[in-house]
Order: C-alpha cells, then structure tokens, then sequence
C-alpha cells in the first residue's frame, strides 16, 4: 500500500512509468518502443524461463488461426482510413522482428494493396485489428503465411502484448521463492520502489 514503481527518465528525473504487464510473454519480454511506441529503461525486455512452466501449454503455443483475406482487408480499412488508398489488402510481410534465438516476435508488418500501394503498421496494432478479442491471434510471436483466400498465423506462442512483467513468469518466479521486490526489479530492471507520502 502507499508504494509506486518509478524510474529515471531521460532529464534525469525520478517519476511513475506504465508498469505494463501481460498473461504469457512467450520466452521473452518485449520492449514497449516497438509495441506502445513509448520508451522507459525498465521497459527493454528481459528473458523469461519462468512462464513455459506455469501457463497451460494450449496458452502457452496456440494452434494455427486463419481469417479470411477480405475480413482483414475489411477491418483494417475500418481502423485506420489511411489504408483504404491500397485497394484490397494482397499481401503481409514482417518487416521488423525481435529475434530470441528459437523465436522471434514480429514488431512491424508492412500491407501491399492491390492500387501498387504499401502502408506500414505495427505488429500489435495489426494483431488487435484483425482479432480485437485477442483471444484467437494470441501475440505477434507467429508466422503468416497465405493459403488460397485466407491468411493464416502458425507457431503461435504467449498471449498478450508482451511488454513488462509476464504473469504467469511472476507466478513461476514465486513458487521459485522470489518475493515481490524481487519480481518487480527482474521485469522492470533499473526501476525503483518508491512509498508515496500522504
């Protein structure tokens, strides 16, 4: 009670910072640059051992997902206006990733539509977009491949946008005996905590 978590910021001073967590990281935090678009020291990602071991596996590796080629091309017109000038959406290409030795979880995904155009989009924001329960297309740590009118997402793993403290790693961390300090300085390195005065 009475306590925040806080870290430097660039002009040297101390202040609260978005503690983001998700469900299942998947192996390895991600660094919130590449998915909020903001940028925090504690916020660089760290691996994680911890979470393979407590998420139930169907969460931790999700099965293949398809949705078809002009349900996408629908939705994302519908979110972002700017997209509309590429015509239908005829490809998807990672075009950035975040590479973690057996996996790698897509950061930036670029969209070639049928006018000759091309449009870029963070892979998070396209994750949401295509599935905004986020319960089918679990994370951005995937492969897309077309197969015939449909686009398909394989070798899923995690759930969640991966930024910050992974839950279920923090519940792997406390059954190892790590306390609360410990957690929190592992997923938010650099980070300090501070109790507020009332």
């Amino acid at each position: 009670k009475g306590r925040v978590i806080t870290c430097k910021l660039l002009d040297g001073t101390e202040d609260i910072f978005p503690a983001y967590y998700s469900s299942t990281c998947g192996g390895h935090t991600e660094n919130s640059k590449n998915v909020f678009g903001d940028s925090f020291v504690p916020l660089i990602g760290v691996p994680c051992p911890y979470c393979q071991d407590v998420a139930k596996p169907k969460h931790f590796f999700w099965p293949m997902i398809q949705f078809d080629e002009v349900d996408i091309t629908i939705r994302l017109r519908e979110r972002y206006s700017q997209l509309k000038q590429l015509g239908k959406i005829i490809n998807i290409t990672a075009v950035d990733q975040t590479e973690h030795g057996e996996f790698s979880r897509l950061t930036k995904i670029q969209l070639h539509g049928s006018t000759g155009k091309n449009d870029f989009l963070r892979a998070e924001d396209f994750r949401l977009t295509i599935d905004p329960t986020g319960r089918k297309l679990r994370s951005t740590i995937c492969q897309i491949v077309k197969l015939s009118d449909k686009w398909a997402f394989f070798s899923g793993r995690g759930w969640g946008h991966g930024v910050g403290m992974c839950q279920c790693g923090a519940q792997g961390m406390a059954r190892d005996g790590k306390n609360s300090k410990q957690i929190l300085s592992y997923y938010y390195p650099s980070s300090k905590i501070l109790t507020m005065s009332y």
